[in-house]
């Protein structure tokens, strides 16, 4: 419905490391770029459809901040 506002809807805190958040979003939580994140760590990488690609938080997560070089 045009002009109608998106819901967001809050997962209990046991469910939320499952919610699927998109890799630009990973990214800036780890502090690595996009391209970064998938070469990295592809195999975390789901395919949502198509053209679309996403990574569950809680992998997001364990991935944990880079260490500097």
């Amino acid at each position: 419905m045009p002009g109608a506002a998106t819901r967001r809807y809050t997962l209990p805190v046991a469910l939320e490391g499952e919610r699927i958040i998109s890799v630009v979003e990973a990214a800036e939580i780890c502090g690595v770029s996009a391209d970064t994140l998938r070469r990295r760590y592809g195999h975390l990488i789901l395919n949502i459809s198509p053209r679309r690609r996403g990574i569950r938080l809680r992998d997001v997560l364990s991935i944990g901040q880079p260490q500097p070089a």
